[in-house]
């Protein structure tokens, strides 16, 4: 999001950029989005004619729902976490304090965690390999999760990886309901599901 201000003979843009800092696969070039919990962070640039300004002198305050978090010389950067419930929002706002004060303001959703499976077309009998991907858990890495798999009611071991061997005979209506739930091992609230119907071939 960005701020312009007109001023006579200068032309002011302020760009507002923010990123949450949770877990997201490696190949992952979306928006990292945050959970209830995740930290963010945001930063801000003036531009005047195609140049970044200096603003290393100038007090900039900032402020999350409209209530003062920080303010200091030179401080295009904060850090803060995501209290909002998924659904709602943060409303981030910087006040540059030039001879002209210059706002910008940026809204930043809260969403759930997901987790998505990653399945071939169809299974055979023989081994199937499926893979939980989760995404915008408030995790360091894939250790701090736990998945429950779920095969036709039957709960199966397996990690963010399934390896589900199938023997004859094939299931009556030739398909398997695979569900998958992924938990934070330190959060008991943060957890999601998909589930899934994988056709078997004869």
């Amino acid at each position: 999001m960005f701020k312009s201000l007109k001023i006579p003979n200068i032309f002011f843009v302020v760009i507002l950029t923010w990123q949450a800092q949770n877990f997201v696969p490696a190949d992952y070039l979306g928006k990292i989005l945050p959970t209830t919990g995740a930290p963010i962070k945001v930063g801000l640039e003036m531009v005047n004619e195609n140049k970044i300004q200096n603003l290393a002198q100038t007090n900039i305050r900032w402020y999350i729902d409209e209530k003062l978090l920080t303010q200091g010389l030179g401080l295009k950067q904060i850090f803060f976490r995501a209290t909002q419930a998924p659904t709602y929002s943060h409303l981030v706002r910087s006040v540059i304090q030039t001879e002209n004060e210059i706002d910008a303001t940026t809204e930043i959703p809260i969403v759930n965690p997901k987790v998505i499976i990653k399945a071939p077309n169809f299974a055979a009998v023989g081994k199937n390999l499926l893979q939980a991907i989760p995404y915008f858990f408030n995790i360091n890495n894939l250790n701090d999760l736990v998945f429950n798999w779920n095969v036709n009611n039957q709960t199966v071991q397996g990690n963010n990886f399934l390896q589900l061997e199938l023997t004859p005979p094939i299931p009556t209506n030739n398909n398997l309901d695979i569900k998958v739930m992924a938990k934070n091992l330190n959060n008991d609230l943060e957890f999601s599901s998909k589930e899934i119907n994988l056709s078997v071939q004869q």
